[in-house]
């Protein structure tokens, strides 16, 4: 790393698209060019050479050919932007759940000194005794005067991070799916100016960089990053925003920053279509967006394990572990066991970093960040309460032990600018902390979905646990009452049921999913009354058809929301499978007995609106998105149930149970895990089961 602080701008020709000259002047060849010793055109981002033989995904501009390199070292480098070697994800693959290891299998001791700090320290730790009485001891006890030791970083490990910068730096594309990810994303936890200061920063370090001899100067920048992270995050009251940023960047760069810019990176290209004109024109091509995907999925892994050797929890690890959560449900899909342990390594670093409180010291930092801090834990508590909904598992954080506060609907740029400013903002804000201004702010959205998942945790309790039957409908109505009550008070403009269908706007995707977020709760309780008392049909199918008409209706703004695909059939496997498929195992009762049923449903309308979403879960993902095969089993089933209701053969008592039996294999009511779904009986009573 260059000895200088701050480095000097430097716009690199082979990073920005034009052909790279050597230090003689002349055009740089292509790797496969060069090697072979034949003459290439120097052709961006492929030159007609690699074209001819076919060899596209191997021609790359290598930013310094010369430098010398380990004849065993897994290089984890994507060499050009538009082609994304495999060594990385190879890499990945052996080593991610060895959480010190990374490429041939080296192993790292721990970088956390023993005089690290163990973060925050509740009412029933070994220090809460004195810490309590602070104001009955007569003598403070002395401040530390130790200064944080100079790491020694092994040479391997230093070699390793190189590896993970040297990805970074060759992603030329960095800055524009950073910010197109923030700009059109309403649940982007991590502030955009703090990204921006991050983005900002690297580009002057790596612009300073001697592109003919690269590695030694990432050896020691990855040298320089390691001895940082190992360092607690210091804030105090009167911080301003440039020296909150300044505290992870520059010299004091981390790897919690490295790591949001892959995972940011890796989210914006998971909504990027193949033909967008913005990643076509950057010289990608199609078939290599998704080899983009895996190698940002594993850069933000080892900087994820780089983090864990450093042992200091923060709220920049909590933000890159809940986006590397998202990044990993949408590549390997929302039942991945990955995402899950990973949402277990986020909700250990809320608690450990004390975020999931407003205590005596969560206000020793200035007030945007503790808004900041509130809105990670928030968006991390909505998080678990989603993915313990759809895998049928216990939440893992608990609303007992958290201050239930979210942070205000204000903007970052009032949060930042303090003052007067903030204080005239707070003041417009109504008794609830919405802005009455109708403007939607980042926070607007997490804050009623942080809401409502309250009242999920509390719905989780009666579906998942042990609740006694006689219990079941007083604590169902009065879940019921509190969470349409929560409703009630949001603000019009973000509620989907006040919406008219000419006022879909930028983020309405996220709106109508808080409307089936509000009616799924419902929707759980319903089914947990049925499964106690067997009360309660008419409820369960009545909203049951709303939430499957809204996903349905969902499904005419394709075009527009083809970036969408992958939260779309997130939200067709949460929220449509398991409604449509109440309605279908409905309609299978009334099919085999009439009589016995006492819910009235129109019948042709359920109908159609089965045949929509089955033909929705043919298109809504696509071979190699994670929820691909989910989408497929659950349209391949209702098919065949929806064609027996459409063309009924003579179906015998033994006929239908194995009719209802077939659908065993993807129907789980107690656990909404895809890969081992249970479609029973139990939950629609007869009328002669019925309980009088």
């Amino acid at each position: 790393m260059s000895g200088s602080p701050v480095f000097a701008m430097r716009v690199d020709n082979h990073r920005s698209g034009s052909p790279a000259t050597r230090r003689n002047g002349t055009l740089q060849s292509c790797e496969p060019c060069r090697r072979s010793k034949q003459r290439c055109d120097h052709g961006q981002p492929v030159c007609r050479r690699c074209t001819a033989k076919g060899i596209n995904d191997r021609c790359f501009y290598h930013p310094a050919p010369m430098t010398r390199r380990r004849t065993t070292e897994n290089v984890a480098s994507i060499s050009s932007p538009q082609v994304a070697p495999r060594r990385l994800a190879t890499q990945s693959a052996s080593n991610a759940s060895s959480p010190g290891s990374l490429g041939g299998g080296r192993l790292f001791a721990p970088l956390e000194p023993p005089s690290a700090l163990p973060g925050y320290l509740g009412p029933t730790s070994f220090a809460a005794v004195l810490a309590e009485h602070r104001n009955e001891i007569p003598f403070e006890a002395e401040e530390s005067t130790e200064s944080h030791p100079v790491l020694s970083v092994e040479p391997d490990r230093a070699r390793s991070g190189a590896d993970v910068l040297l990805v970074l730096y060759n992603l030329s594309a960095r800055e524009t799916w950073v910010s197109e990810f923030c700009r059109k994303s309403w649940i982007c936890v991590c502030p955009k100016i703090v990204m921006d200061a991050i983005l900002k920063s690297i580009g002057e370090i790596f612009a300073a960089l001697d592109p003919d001899d690269l590695m030694p100067q990432l050896q020691n920048l990855a040298m320089q990053i390691f001895t940082n992270s190992a360092r607690p995050l210091t804030t105090h009251p009167s911080m301003t925003i440039e020296e909150y940023c300044a505290s992870f960047t520059g010299v004091n760069f981390r790897w919690e920053a490295i790591g949001n810019i892959f995972s940011l990176c890796g989210q914006q290209l998971v909504v990027t279509p193949d033909n967008d004109p913005e990643f076509l024109q950057g010289g990608h091509v199609p078939r290599t967006r998704d080899r983009f995907i895996e190698q940002m999925t594993v850069a933000s892994t080892i900087c994820l394990n780089f983090c864990d050797q450093a042992s200091s929890a923060n709220e920049l690890l909590a933000f890159l572990q809940y986006n590397d959560v998202m990044l990993r449900t949408q590549q390997y899909g929302d039942s991945s066991y990955q995402a899950w342990r990973r949402l277990g390594d986020l909700i250990a670093t809320i608690y450990a970093a004390g975020l999931h409180l407003d205590t005596d010291s969560s206000q020793n930092c200035p007030f945007f960040l503790r808004q900041w801090r509130r809105g990670c834990f928030i968006s991390a508590f909505y998080m678990d309460k989603m993915m313990a909904s759809f895998v049928g598992r216990p939440p893992l954080m608990n609303q007992r032990y958290c201050t239930l506060v979210p942070p205000l609907d204000l903007s970052d740029d009032v949060l930042v600018a303090g003052g007067d400013v903030l204080d005239q903002a707070i003041n417009g804000l109504d008794s609830n902390g919405w802005n009455t201004n109708g403007i939607r702010t980042r926070f607007s959205h997490p804050r009623l979905r942080f809401q409502l998942s309250v009242h999920r945790e509390q719905a989780l309790d009666i579906a998942l646990g042990n609740t006694e039957p006689h219990i079941v409908i007083k604590k169902s109505y009065e879940i019921q009452e509190r969470v349409r009550a929560v409703w009630n008070a949001a603000p019009d403009h973000l509620r989907y049921d006040r919406q008219q269908a000419e006022d879909f706007f930028d983020g309405w995707l996220n709106v109508v999913h808080i409307y089936l977020n509000y009616l799924y709760t419902c929707f759980l309780l319903h089914r947990a009354q049925i499964k106690h008392t067997n009360t309660g049909q008419d409820a369960l199918c009545d909203v049951s058809r709303r939430i499957l008409a809204i996903v349905n209706d969902m499904s005419t703004m394709r075009s527009p929301m083809v970036d969408l695909d992958r939260h779309f059939s997130w939200i067709a496997l949460t929220y449509g499978l398991p409604t449509a498929s109440v309605l279908l195992l409905e309609l299978l009762h009334q099919s085999r007995d009439p009589s016995s049923h006492v819910v009235a449903l129109p019948r042709a309308e359920i109908i159609r609106n089965l045949s929509v979403f089955i033909s929705l879960l043919s298109w809504v993902a696509r071979p190699g998105h994670g929820n691909y095969k989910a989408c497929k089993e659950a349209e391949k089933k209702l098919s065949g149930i929806l064609d027996q209701l459409l063309d009924p053969q003579p179906v015998h008592g033994d006929v239908f149970d194995d009719v209802t039996s077939g659908l065993s294999s993807f129907l789980n009511w107690s656990g909404y895990n895809c890969e081992s779904w249970d479609f029973t009986t139990e939950y629609l009573a007869t009328a002669d089961e019925a309980v009088p």
